[in-house]
Formats: C-alpha cells, structure tokens, sequence
C-alpha cells in the first residue's frame, strides 16, 4: 500500500532513463525497463530504479496481466483447495498480483540499488537474429553494474527467489514448501527470459504487426538490425 500510494511520485519518464508508458509489449504489457543501450544513460540513481519497479506495478495494465495469469492458473486447477468461480478467481488474481509486484519492486529497485546493477534490459536492435535471441536470453544471467561492468545478474535470480519464498506467505498450505517454491522460481526466470527476447524483438514485431517503421528520434540514426 506505501508502494502504491507513492506511485505518482515516482512516475517521471526520462530519455535514455526508462521506456515510457505508450511503448508497451503487444500495446498492453508494462515495458519501462527497456531502454535501447546505444542511447541509455550509462548509470541511474536509486530513485531511477524506484520509478522503473513502481511503474511496472502499478501501471494500469499491470491489473489486466495478473487477471491474465489468474485465468491460466484456474484453467490449470492450480490450488485446487481455492476452488473456481469468483471467489477461486480473486485468490488467484490477488496471488498473481502479489508474485509480480514483489518480483518487480526486488528485482528492479530493492536488489540493484542495494548491490549497484542496473536493472534494465538494454535492448541490442542490432546483429543476427541468432546474436540478438543470445544476447536476450542471456541477459538474466548477466547484467550491467553502476561502473559499468558486466555482472552476474544476481538482483533477477535473488529478487525472483524473494517472490518465490514470499508467496508461501499467502499460498494454500498444501502448496507450500521447497519443491513447490523452486518450482515457482523457476518458471519466474523462464518467463522473465521470454520476456527479455520479445522486449529485444518488439519494435520489429510491431514494424511487421502494423507495416510502419518505428520512428527514429530527431538527429540519431536507428540502431534497429
């Protein structure tokens, strides 16, 4: 709830900073921590970091992507005890909720600020299409730190399991435990990793999706592959 009650303040949108809110993946998807990184500033403040976590979580679509993963989830039966209908599919929604709002406030502010990396995807848009998936896929294993080092990317793997140990605190008691939490974790990573490929990938979708070029800002070449 402190969270979200200083959303506002922290919202400001700067170039070479964070996306911004009408670049979205699929025109829904919160995407603030993409940035193109031939144009990024090469080191942002706490307070940068703050803004990138609290925009991905509470950005107004952020709502319609946890009822997306709630849906899946009641598809699948999972925590059958909660049952189905309305009242299964608001456990399963505010579980979805929580998942990402923590994921996102540890992996992209309380992680990087704390050990100095950079939590965002710094987006190739040049090379083969082999070196750009690499590069994508990659990405949370290996980060940027405040010097400008490359790191292991330990805020996405230490953030995710924080979520993972986390959600065992409002999870059905027969769904908690090590398996279950390493499982939760796990598929936390793997879709953070399809994540980072359609971030790297989605200006080109979208050229393809809309038969427009994305266009360039004033006085800088596109870098797009």
């Amino acid at each position: 709830m402190l969270l979200l009650a200083s959303a506002p303040a922290w919202s400001e949108e700067r170039t070479g900073v964070m996306g911004t809110n009408e670049d979205r993946l699929f025109w829904l998807i919160p995407n603030y921590k993409t940035v193109d990184e031939q144009r990024s500033q090469p080191v942002i403040t706490s307070r940068d970091k703050f803004s990138i976590a609290i925009n991905d979580s509470f950005d107004p679509y952020a709502f319609p992507t946890a009822a997306f993963f709630a849906g899946i989830s009641q598809l699948q039966n999972n925590y059958p005890s909660w049952g189905h209908g309305a009242d299964g599919f608001g456990r399963r929604f505010l579980a979805a909720f929580a998942d990402q709002t923590v994921s996102n406030v540890m992996s992209e502010a309380v992680f990087p600020i704390v050990l100095h990396q950079d939590p965002r995807f710094l987006r190739l848009g040049r090379g083969s299409v082999f070196d750009r998936v690499a590069y994508a896929a990659t990405r949370i294993c290996v980060t940027r730190g405040d010097d400008g080092s490359a790191e292991f990317n330990v805020s996405e793997f230490g953030g995710n399991a924080v979520m993972a140990v986390a959600s065992n605190l409002y999870a059905p008691p027969e769904d908690r435990g090590v398996s279950d939490t390493a499982i939760k974790w796990g598929i936390q990573l793997g879709v953070d990793m399809m994540g980072s490929i359609f971030r790297e990938f989605w200006p080109d979708i979208k050229r393809i999706l809309t038969g427009k070029a994305e266009q360039a800002e004033p006085g800088r070449e596109r870098n797009d592959a």
